[in-house]
C-alpha cells in the first residue's frame, strides 16, 4: 500500500511539471493576442478622436505579468492497532490539485516632451524610402506620407517660375462638395476650376504612375589639379591619403594627369523620383523627374539614378529666382480656366503642354511637403469625416448624379481604369462578420475588415454575405505603418515599469 502511494503521487508531480510548459505558451500566446488587439483599439480611437478634433491621448501596454502558482496536497488516514473504531470508520487517501493565475498589465500614457516633439516633427524621408522599398502601394506613401504638392513651372533658364500649391487636406472639400448642384457636363480643362484641392490631389495620383525613392550622397570639388610630382604637392597627398575615405575623396583626372580633392556629404540624402511618360523618348535619365520632399539641396534628375551627384555652383544660381506663387480664386463655374488651372491642367496632362524650348523650357517640377505623425492621425480622421459627410451627401442627392469615391480610393476609375484604382484606402464601417476587430466609441459600433484579397472564398465558410466588388481593403496595412511610425517616437523613459518590491521575513 505504501509503495503503491508514492508511485502515485511521483506520477502526479511528474504530471504537474509537464502542465507548467504548456500552460505558459498558452498565456503567452494569448496575451499576444490582448496587446495586438489592444494596440489595434487604440490607435482606431484616436483616428476617431481626430475625425471629432477632440485631444489625443496616446497610451501604450509596456509591461504584462502573470504569477503562476500549481499546488499538490496529499492526505493519507490510517488507523493502526488490533482496536479499530466502528465498522463505519475505514482508512482514506485524499488528493488535491489547483491551479492560481494572477495577471496584471501596466498602462503608461505618452505624454512626455520628447514623445510630443517627436511626432510633430517631419517624418524623416528615409523612413519613406523604407516602406517604398518594402513594397507599400506608392499611392497609399502618397495619400499617407504628404500633406500637399506644390507644381514649379519655369519658362526660361531666368525665369519667370510660377508655383501653385494642391493641398491634401480631406475635411476643406466637404464644404466645396455639398455646394454643388449639379454634376459638370463641361471641358475637362474646367472642372479644375470646381473641384477642391483635395480632388485635385488625388487625381494627381494618376499621373504619378510610377514613384520610386533613391539613395544618393553629395560631392564637392575641394581642390583641383593637384600634381604628384610637385614637392608642395606630394605633401598635400600625404595628408589626403590619411583622410576618412568616407568623407574625402580622391580623384585622378586622366585627361589632366593631375587628382581632384572632393568633400562626401556625411549622410546619403533620398532623391523622390517618378517616370514621366509625356518627356521624349531618349536616355532613362531623360524621363525621370526629381520631386523636391523640402530637406534636399538640389533640384537634379541625376538625383535619381547617380549614387554620387557633383554638386556646383551652378545649382544655386538657377535655384535663387524667386518664384512667384498663383493662388486658387475659387470654386466657380467659369467659361476660361484660370491661371492656377491653367498649371495644374499642363502638369498633369488635362490639356496639351506646348513644346518644349532648347534646354528643356518649360519645365514643370514638383515639391512635396511631408508630414509628421501626429499630422497623420489629423489627415486619417479628416478623412473619416469627409467619408462620412460624402456618404449622407450622396444618399440625400443620388438626383445630382456626383462621381465621387467613398469609401475614398487609389484614384478616379473614371478617368484611369487601370487595376487595383478602386482599392479602398481606409474604413471603419466593414463586414462585421469578417471584421479582425470591433470596438465602441461614442456608443457607436465600429468594424475594421481583414485585408481582403480579390477572389478568397473562405467568408462563405463563416455564412458571410459576399462583398459586391472585387477589391482590397488596405485598413490593416495602415494601421501597421502608423503603429511602427508611433513606435519610432517612444523612448526607454515614455515606457516606464513598475518596479517589483519583496518583502522577506
Amino acid at each position: 500500500m505504501v509503495r503503491f502511494i508514492l508511485a502515485l503521487c511521483l506520477s502526479v508531480w511528474l504530471g504537474g511539471c509537464a502542465i507548467s510548459p504548456a500552460v505558459i505558451k498558452s498565456d503567452t500566446l494569448a496575451f499576444g493576442e490582448v496587446i495586438e488587439e489592444t494596440t489595434n483599439k487604440l490607435l482606431v480611437v484616436n483616428l476617431l478622436r481626430a475625425r471629432d478634433k477632440a485631444p489625443l491621448h496616446f497610451a501604450d501596454i509596456s509591461l504584462m505579468r502573470q504569477s503562476m502558482q500549481q499546488s499538490f496536497s496529499l492526505g493519507w488516514l490510517d488507523f493502526i492497532g488490533a482496536s479499530r473504531a466502528p465498522p463505519s470508520t475505514r482508512d482514506s487517501v485524499t488528493l488535491g490539485a489547483s491551479v492560481q493565475k494572477t495577471p496584471s498589465f501596466d498602462l503608461n500614457h505618452l505624454h512626455s516632451k520628447d514623445f510630443i516633439t517627436g511626432i510633430t516633427s517631419p517624418i524623416d524621408p528615409k523612413i519613406v524610402k523604407y516602406w517604398l522599398d518594402r513594397g507599400l502601394d506608392r499611392r497609399l506613401v502618397l495619400l499617407l506620407f504628404f500633406s500637399g504638392v506644390e507644381i514649379v513651372e519655369t519658362h526660361s533658364e531666368k525665369g519667370p517660375v510660377t508655383t501653385i500649391k494642391v493641398a491634401n487636406s480631406p475635411r476643406e472639400a466637404v464644404d466645396i462638395i455639398k455646394a454643388r448642384k449639379q454634376g459638370f457636363a463641361g471641358p475637362e480643362a474646367l472642372l479644375c476650376d470646381r473641384q477642391s484641392d483635395f480632388e485635385r490631389y488625388l487625381k494627381l495620383l494618376n499621373k504619378v504612375k510610377t514613384f520610386f525613392a533613391h539613395n544618393y550622397r553629395e560631392r564637392r570639388l575641394l581642390v583641383r589639379g593637384l600634381q604628384p610630382g610637385a614637392p608642395e604637392d606630394s605633401k598635400n597627398l600625404q595628408a589626403f591619403a590619411a583622410l576618412d575615405q568616407t568623407k574625402m575623396q580622391l580623384v585622378y583626372d586622366r585627361g589632366r594627369s593631375t587628382y581632384n580633392v572632393y568633400s562626401l556629404s556625411s549622410e546619403q540624402k533620398v532623391a523622390f523620383c517618378f517616370y514621366d511618360d509625356a518627356q521624349p523618348a531618349g536616355p532613362a535619365s531623360a524621363q525621370m523627374e526629381f520631386i523636391d520632399s523640402g530637406r534636399e539641396s538640389g533640384t537634379d534628375r541625376r538625383n535619381c539614378f547617380q549614387s554620387v551627384v557633383d554638386v556646383g555652383t551652378e545649382d544655386v544660381t538657377r535655384r535663387a529666382i524667386s518664384p512667384t506663387p498663383v493662388f486658387f480664386p475659387g470654386v466657380a463655374a467659369v467659361q476660361e480656366e484660370s491661371r492656377y488651372c491653367g498649371i495644374y491642367n499642363r502638369f498633369s496632362g488635362t490639356v496639351q503642354s506646348p513644346p518644349a524650348q532648347p534646354g528643356g523650357y518649360p519645365r514643370r517640377e514638383l515639391r512635396l511637403f511631408i508630414r509628421s505623425v501626429g499630422e497623420m492621425f489629423q489627415f486619417l480622421g479628416d478623412l473619416l469625416y469627409y467619408q462620412e459627410e460624402l456618404r449622407k451627401h450622396l444618399d440625400e442627392n443620388s438626383q445630382l448624379g456626383l462621381k465621387l469615391n467613398t469609401p475614398v480610393t487609389f484614384g478616379y476609375c473614371g478617368d484611369t481604369p487601370e487595376p487595383g484604382c478602386d482599392d479602398v484606402f481606409i474604413r471603419l464601417d466593414g463586414d462585421p462578420c469578417n471584421a479582425r476587430f470591433s470596438l465602441t466609441y461614442r456608443d457607436k459600433e465600429y468594424h475594421v475588415a481583414n485585408f481582403d484579397p480579390p477572389g478568397n472564398t473562405y467568408r462563405q465558410s463563416l455564412n458571410c454575405r459576399p462583398d459586391p466588388t472585387a477589391r482590397k481593403d488596405h485598413t490593416i496595412e495602415v494601421l501597421s505603418v502608423l503603429h511602427q511610425l508611433v513606435g519610432l517616437n517612444k523612448s526607454a523613459t515614455d515606457v516606464r515599469s513598475t518596479p517589483s518590491v519583496q518583502v522577506l521575513p
